[in-house]
């Protein structure tokens, strides 16, 4: 089983992810998880608090169709 991770997202991903399964990758992961994590992983260190991701990828996704993050 393989799993074809970019570290890009967006339409910027769209061709790799594209190419990944087409060449019969079932799973592919953009890079939007890794940008919306990062940034909470630096809010918990400046605030001491760690925020929910979740809304912010619903968030994300509602404004943006090709967001990927994960299949």
């Amino acid at each position: 089983r393989t799993l074809a991770v970019d570290l890009n997202y967006g339409e910027a991903a769209i061709p790799f992810l594209a190419w990944a399964r087409a060449a019969g990758c079932r799973d592919v992961v953009d890079g939007l998880g890794m940008l919306v994590e990062q940034a909470a992983a630096s809010f918990e260190l400046w605030h001491g608090l760690r925020p929910d991701t979740a809304p912010v990828y619903a968030a994300l996704r509602d404004r943006d169709a090709s967001l990927v993050t994960a299949d």
